[in-house]
């Protein structure tokens, strides 16, 4: 019999799969805006999925595979069909129609498999190897968001097919690649709690005028400050040791100087 404590997550988890058929649906309907306003709340339930899961001490590795399937409807196939259907509509007949879209789908799915290895049902959060799904979901729905908004406010149109292309190539390589993400909460720590709750609760009081703007801006920079963060270690630290082995070359020669 199912212990009572894992009925409440698994059934937001449900809700999140549920969320991100209705937005597969919307997607073939041409339906962009429902699309995308189902894969946003497909978000929210896969935060409280785990939020309550880690309040209920109710992990499990079937809690654990079934939110990897859910996510993989909602934030794999659901934006991959979302592509699609974009792609198709305003580049018909184009050759890389289907292979942008399947590339998306294919990658958020290997995301989530090699997820699930390399990990175990824990209360304990850990850092990221590869661009968590959701967000790559976030940043090829929030560029469509984005656009939208600034041509109905300043009537200046944004949208391109090829960076719609571009976004979508490059959210599923970061996916698959070995880049460390670090979590949310680690990623922003510079901004102080004090600071950041109340930036969270403006946003949650103006969340209908400034939704477009809100998802693309947290996403993107969620992108870039830990792909900043990598490359900084990478090759900011050798240049480092570069220069301590500079430093150390040069009091060797001083120093035989001195003995000679």
């Amino acid at each position: 019999m199912v212990k009572k404590k894992y009925i409440a997550p698994n059934l937001i988890t449900a809700g999140n799969m549920f969320l991100g058929y209705l937005s597969i649906t919307e997607s073939i309907k041409g339906n962009y805006t429902m699309a995308i306003l189902f894969i946003l709340l497909a978000m929210v339930c896969d935060g409280l999925d785990g939020k309550t899961a880690r309040k209920l001490d109710a992990f499990s590795e079937f809690g654990k595979e079934f939110d990897s399937f859910c996510d993989a409807v909602s934030f794999g196939l659901a934006p991959s069909m979302l592509i699609y259907s974009i792609l198709v509509t305003r580049v018909p007949g184009s050759p890389f129609v289907v292979p942008v879209s399947f590339l998306y789908a294919l990658c958020g799915v290997m995301r989530l498999v090699k997820f699930n290895i390399i990990n175990v049902a824990s209360s304990e959060k850990g850092d990221f190897s590869g661009m968590p799904i959701p967000n790559a979901a976030a940043m090829v729905v929030s560029y469509i968001m984005f656009c939208e908004a600034i041509y109905k406010t300043f009537g200046v149109q944004l949208f391109h097919i090829n960076i719609f292309i571009a976004v979508s190539v490059i959210s599923a390589s970061l996916m698959v690649s070995t880049i460390p993400f670090k979590t949310p909460d680690k990623t922003f720590a510079f901004i102080p709690k004090k600071i950041a709750i109340v930036l969270i609760l403006a946003l949650l009081a103006s969340m209908y005028w400034t939704l477009d703007y809100s998802v693309f801006i947290i996403s993107y920079t969620y992108v870039i400050l830990n792909l900043l963060t990598y490359f900084y270690k990478r090759f900011g630290n050798a240049g480092d040791d570069d220069a301590s082995v500079e430093e150390y070359v040069e009091v060797e020669e001083d120093t035989n100087e001195r003995e000679g």
